[in-house]
């Protein structure tokens, strides 16, 4: 079910953005808040994130850690949106549907290749002269245009095979969400992390395998939960985990196997994941 959007479109509203990314990799979070401003609703991608608990959710997901501003579907933004009396639904399209797909619903968020980086959150706001027209959820500074218009080729060579669209619509009432169970998991899924990193960094692995540990189990500690941290405040464990993440990443460039555990403060790393749990069972018992 989508929603009806009002006359004027987000960009048609203020010329810009109306709310940009504050915080690294938050672009669904602030396409998140561009959604709910026509709605008449306030919001930033930094206050979804803090009234969300977000800093304190991790999971696992096909495989790969996930912290922070990684946690972007639906089962995660509804803990914002519920209580709120709104709901994201996703619905996956092919590459070969997206563009007979998108002018069915009136506003939407999907994943593009904006630039040479990886998937980018983009609000689709409608079509002009044959062209579907996405807002780019973007930081207020950066030079990336605010408005990506497209092609029918052009939109399906940015998209994957099959991509994700979410779409925003009222509820009521509007249930309250136990957030206990999300934190309990969350620690679980920390202490796993816990264990299979110090299983990764015991043995020997080689450039690739050190490679596919960054992204699968040392991004959600080292990089997405230390910018939790900076929103949280908690500057001493948010130093620690950067001291970590900067030697890790000179191993990395060193381009040569290694073994990990010899390389990084592995009890300095076990205290950072320990006190990290700590601010999280505390949420549990809240």
């Amino acid at each position: 079910m989508s929603y009806n959007m009002p006359e004027r479109t987000i960009c048609e509203k203020r010329g810009i953005c109306v709310k940009y990314m504050t915080f690294r990799s938050s672009c669904s979070y602030a396409g998140l808040a561009n959604m709910l401003e026509n709605y008449g609703v306030d919001a930033t991608d930094r206050e979804i994130a803090l009234d969300m608990g977000l800093p304190f959710l991790f999971s696992k997901e096909n495989g790969v850690y996930c912290a922070g501003p990684m946690l972007q579907s639906a089962k995660w933004f509804n803990l914002y949106l519920k209580p709120r009396g709104f709901l994201l639904t996703e619905c996956p399209v092919a590459r070969e549907e997206i563009c007979a797909y998108l002018p069915s619903v009136p506003c939407a968020m999907l994943g593009l290749s904006v630039t040479s980086q990886s998937k980018h959150a983009v609000i689709y706001i409608g079509t002009a002269q044959g062209k579907y027209r996405f807002l780019n959820n973007k930081r207020q500074d950066s030079s990336e245009p605010e408005i990506l218009s497209l092609t029918q080729e052009e939109l399906k060579g940015r998209i994957r095979d099959t991509t994700m669209v979410a779409t925003l619509s009222k509820i009521c009432p509007c249930p309250p969400v136990d957030m206990a169970p999300y934190f309990q998991e969350s620690f679980c899924a920390l202490r796993c992390l816990r264990d299979d990193l110090f299983a990764f960094c015991e043995k020997e692995r080689s450039c690739q395998e050190l490679v596919d540990g960054r992204d699968r189990l040392f991004r959600a500690i080292l990089l997405d939960a230390v910018t939790m941290l900076e929103l949280l405040h908690e500057d001493r464990l948010r130093e620690t985990l950067l001291q970590i993440q900067r030697q890790f990443m000179e191993i990395l460039k060193e381009g040569r196997p290694q073994v990990l555990q010899n390389r990084l403060p592995m009890q300095l790393l076990d205290n950072a994941l320990e006190t990290y749990g700590q601010m999280i069972e505390e949420h549990i018992c809240d």
